[in-house]
C-alpha cells in the first residue's frame, strides 16, 4: 500500500513537473519567435528606407528592381537576401522572398503607424493589416509574382 501511494506520489511530480517544463519551452519559443519578427520588421522597415533612398537620392528615373548592391546599408539592415523591391513609377513595393515569421506583417503594421500601406500579399493586392475590407492593387508588373500571404510594405515617393 505505502509503495502504491510512494509511486502515485512521484507519478504526480513527474507529471506536474513535464506540464511545467512544456509550458516553459513554449513560453520560450513564443518569445524567440516574436523577438524574430520584431528584428524582420526592423530590417524590412531599413531595406524599405535603403530603397527610397536609392530613388531620391541615386537615380530617380529608375524603374523595375534595384539590385541589392546598388543599395546603401543602413542601420538595422542586414542583406540577408530575405527581400525584394519592385518600383513602377512614385510607387515602391517591398515584399518578402521567402518565409518569414507569422507575426511579421503585425510588427510591420506597428513600425508603419497602422499605415494603409503596410501588410500581405492577396491576389494581386495589398492587404493592410488590421483593416479589413481595404485592399491595395499591386502594380501590374509584380502583382501577379507575389505569393499570397507573402509580407508588403508599399510606398509612395516624389523623386526629382
Amino acid at each position: 500500500m505505502y509503495a502504491f501511494a510512494t509511486f502515485a506520489i512521484i507519478a504526480t511530480v513527474v507529471g506536474a513537473w513535464q506540464t511545467f517544463g512544456q509550458q516553459q519551452m513554449q513560453s520560450v519559443a513564443q518569445a524567440s519567435s516574436s523577438a524574430q519578427a520584431q528584428a524582420q520588421a526592423l530590417n524590412m522597415a531599413a531595406y524599405r528606407q535603403s530603397v527610397i533612398s536609392y530613388l531620391q537620392l541615386a537615380d530617380p528615373s529608375f524603374i523595375g528592381s534595384i539590385p541589392p548592391g546598388q543599395l546603401k546599408k543602413i542601420a538595422h539592415y542586414a542583406s540577408d537576401g530575405l527581400w525584394n523591391n519592385y518600383v513602377d513609377g512614385n510607387t515602391v513595393v517591398v515584399y518578402a522572398q521567402s518565409q518569414t515569421s507569422a507575426s511579421l506583417p503585425s510588427f510591420t503594421a506597428k513600425i508603419a503607424h497602422g499605415s494603409v500601406f503596410a501588410g500581405v500579399a492577396r491576389g494581386g493586392y495589398l492587404v493592410p493589416t488590421g483593416q479589413p475590407g481595404v485592399s491595395i492593387p499591386l502594380p501590374a508588373g509584380i502583382a501577379n509574382s507575389i505569393t499570397d500571404g507573402t509580407p508588403v510594405w508599399m510606398a509612395q515617393v516624389a523623386r526629382g
